[in-house]
């Protein structure tokens, strides 16, 4: 799959040597995948909006390969020789480091993060319709810019891993462009090395926000620019095409030009030059049009509250502070001033989530929605930037006391880094979609024809990949989302009251419930719905009759730590609470009144590599499991086999958890007592 992103290798090239003529072929290769993809997203996106097909992306994809050659091939300037530049080997280490801090997250499998469900989903929309309209019996269509999701159906496969593939190459581009500039503004291994002091854009990326990476592409182009004229005819087809992957790029993008002519005081500008600025605003002001009816009303949105304050400082890390020196000290240098004046633009629009909760303004809360979690991804480059420019003039370099120290904070934050991304691979539980309904996902396929399944409106829910001859209830809410019609709602409130004769009305026949949410409950308190497939907890279910009813009683101990779904769910039916008993270590037993019972199931979550039996069974390996046997014992016991062990849980960062440094241990949900009706 990721080889069909070959084709962006030649026009990677031509564009290269176009605009970075005075490099040499090394920098021109680094240049490449950044150019190459926004070469290949541009493209898709123009599909996209023309209303063409995936084969007729092909063919223009083809057309670009073909001209690249002829361009490469023509070219009168030949490429400089490396003889003239002198690279530290650190540069090399240094991008090495980066680029496999990028890419280790391929290693999970899956995603992380919840916002590539609804990219998967755009994706698969697009396989299946062509467009982004609503799979049936939903009718309606989402509005989102169109060039990743376009580019991940063209790559095929599963939408799922086409999104996590794309968006792990386009951030492993842009790093690569950045230690390009780097090297081309004389900052030498200095710039990449600061791209690693924050995790910032690493973990947007981890986060699953790779439109939102993707876009930031465009920054590379108007970086060559740098110490020169902004040659606006490229800037404005960059503008074009980063519109198409997010308007975060577009926004960053028309940042650093402002900072540019603010800093360069309006330098007169020939006639050209003003159309091609004015072919750039005009993009610009298009975008805004033609999105901002949609937001109407909406309120300005700000989810973690002031993006240029505690969480800019979090994210930032140690740019931050260095870059505050980096600035003061190059106050005198133009193009460091550039930076400032950049850094400071993007910290002014973080003051739009002041603002939460007013409504009205449609392009207020269009800004809002575009530059959400700006942390994340409004500062790194700047500051990177900055700090590369300052450290590259430290008297002594490398050899100098400052330079060494500041190399070795580096590789020993690299390591932490690492070692911190790799113990996630073993932590199953912090996937949105756990293995078992991905298990389940794939299944659907073998449902009837016309059969409708009801599905949780929550991330765990939305399945990504829609076979044609189902229908399933939920849909993402991504970007803007126009639905027109949707039986949620109403299958939701006839599945909690057992309404089921509405239920048929609706044409429901199937349900797919998972342990993160709450319809499980309500389904396996009814005698109306009986299992048809169960995978890692989450369960299929068809709608008929059963004798078995469920209740559920919630387990309390000395140990009780937040749910980290808590937030998402709005109704408890049997009171459990938004607590769980958290076990480390230990064997543990629980008494059941179980004397009415026929069967006791105990759901656990296990949080990272944990070997234990629970309930008479073992079980090893994170995720979710539950556990069950004949009742009549009065009750169960939970004996920890593994060591618990110490590691550092994104959660704690993100709000959904209560500690950032965690041990690995055993989350007890439920116990679910079973008696024949």
């Amino acid at each position: 799959m990721s080889l069909g992103l070959g084709v962006a290798i030649l026009p990677g090239i031509a564009i290269a040597r176009r605009i970075d003529k005075e490099g040499d072929w090394k920098r021109q290769l680094l240049l490449t995948p950044a150019l190459g993809m926004l070469t290949c997203l541009g493209l898709a996106g123009l599909c996209f909006m023309l209303g063409w097909t995936l084969d007729s992306l092909t063919g223009l994809f083809i057309l670009a390969n073909i001209i690249a050659i002829i361009s490469i091939r023509v070219e009168l300037d030949p490429i400089p020789t490396d003889s003239k530049v002198e690279r530290n080997p650190w540069f090399w280490i240094f991008t090495a480091i980066a680029c496999f801090i990028a890419i280790t997250p391929l290693t999970y499998m899956r995603p992380m993060g919840v916002d590539w469900v609804g990219f998967a989903s755009l994706a698969d929309a697009i396989s299946r319709n062509g467009d982004f309209s609503l799979s049936q019996p939903s009718e309606g269509f989402w509005i989102y810019p169109p060039a990743f999701p376009m580019l991940a159906a063209w790559l095929g496969g599963s939408p799922a891993t086409a999104v996590f593939i794309l968006g792990t190459i386009c951030f492993t581009s842009l790093l690569m462009g950045i230690a390009a500039i780097g090297e081309k503004l004389n900052c030498g291994h200095w710039t990449i090395m600061a791209m690693l002091l924050a995790p910032a854009l690493f973990a947007k990326n981890l986060d699953s926000g790779y439109p939102t990476v993707a876009s930031q592409l465009g920054l590379v182009v108007i970086l060559t620019m740098f110490g020169d004229k902004i040659r606006w005819g490229t800037a404005a087809i960059t503008g074009l095409v980063v519109a198409m992957i997010h308007p975060t790029g577009l926004i960053y993008m028309s940042t650093l030009i402002a900072a540019h002519i603010i800093v360069s005081k309006g330098q007169k500008i020939t006639v050209t030059e003003r159309v091609q600025s004015s072919i750039l605003m005009v993009s610009i002001l298009f975008a805004v049009i033609v999105i901002s009816p949609a937001f109407d009303g909406k309120s300005v949105f700000a989810e973690y509250g002031w993006q240029g304050g505690i969480p800019m400082a979090m994210y930032a890390g140690l740019l931050l502070p260095l870059g505050l020196w980096a600035g003061w000290t190059l106050r005198s240098d133009k193009n460091a001033r550039i930076l400032m004046t950049w850094f400071g633009l993007n910290w002014i629009l973080s003051s739009i989530h002041l603002l939460d909760g007013v409504e009205g303004f449609a392009l207020l809360s269009m800004l809002s929605y575009a530059l959400y979690s700006m942390s994340m991804h409004a500062f790194h480059i700047p500051l990177a930037t900055l700090v590369g420019m300052r450290l590259s003039k430290m008297e002594g370099g490398i050899s100098s006391d400052g330079g060494r120290a500041v190399m070795i904070v580096t590789l020993l934050l690299c390591g932490i880094a690492h070692s911190a991304l790799s113990e996630l691979s073993e932590h199953d539980e912090l996937h949105v979609i756990s293995n078992g309904e991905a298990n389940l996902f794939n299944m659907l396929d073998e449902l009837p024809e016309d059969s409708i399944v009801y599905t949780e409106n929550e991330h765990w829910g939305h399945i990504y990949s829609i076979p044609e001859h189902i229908g399933v209830t939920s849909v993402p809410t991504l970007g803007i989302l126009n639905q027109e019609y949707s039986i949620q709602n109403a299958a939701t409130t006839a599945i909690i009251y057992d309404d089921i004769s509405r239920l048929q009305e609706l044409g429901i026949t199937h349900a797919l419930a998972s342990p993160k949410g709450i319809m499980m409950q309500y389904i396996q308190a009814s005698t109306h719905w009986e299992k048809l497939w169960s995978s890692g907890a989450s369960v299929v279910y068809i709608l008929e009759d059963d004798n078995m009813v469920s209740q559920y009683h919630k387990v309390e101990g000395e140990n009780m730590r937040p749910d980290p779904w808590s937030s998402l769910r709005e109704l408890d039916p049997f009171n459990l609470g938004d607590e769980r008993l958290y076990l480390t270590e230990g064997t543990h037993h629980f008494n059941v009144n179980d004397t009415t019972s026929y069967q006791v199931c105990v759901m656990v979550e296990f949080v990272g590599d944990v070997s234990a039996i629970v309930n008479g069974n073992e079980y090893q390996g994170s995720g979710w499991y539950n556990s069950c046997k004949s009742a009549g014992d009065g009750g169960f016991d939970i004996v920890i086999q593994s060591e618990a062990e110490y590691w550092i849980n994104p959660l704690g960062a993100s709000g959904r958890g209560d500690q950032m440094i965690d041990e690995t241990g055993i989350r007890i949900h439920w116990v679910e007592t079973t008696h024949i009706a």
